[in-house]
């Protein structure tokens, strides 16, 4: 995604609008807000707010609701750059799906974490 430095979405990728789906035109602008799970909405406003004004890149983990309702966890990168034509500033956002938690056989009550590591005790 290519988003002004307001947060609105100025441009989605072939990739995003097949898993958005029929609403992927609504996260144009400020819309995209209403497609992260509404138990992520703080900490996606939080990370924006701060990259913002740090002028930093940021790095955290968001569920994303497909077009059929459900919910996915990816790990979203968003990165400031100048347009050197322009000298505006623009953020590229870059999602990247994780894997879903497996369990571990022998290992009751833990689950391997999605980066591949080791078990994770709940």
């Amino acid at each position: 995604m290519l988003c002004d430095p307001d947060g609105g979405n100025l441009a989605l990728s072939e990739t995003t609008r097949r898993y958005f789906g029929p609403s992927a035109n609504q996260m144009l602008g400020c819309g995209w807000v209403s497609a992260i799970h509404p138990d992520d909405q703080m900490a996606a406003a939080d990370a924006w707010l701060k990259a913002v004004y740090d002028e930093a890149a940021y790095d955290l983990q968001l569920g994303y609701r497909r077009h059929d309702g459900s919910y996915h966890r990816f790990a979203v990168t968003g990165v400031r750059y100048v347009d050197a034509d322009t000298c505006q500033t623009h953020w590229l956002v870059v999602s990247e799906p994780l894997r879903p938690t497996l369990p571990v056989a022998g290992l009751r009550g833990s689950t391997l974490s999605a980066g591949g590591g080791g078990p994770v005790r709940r």
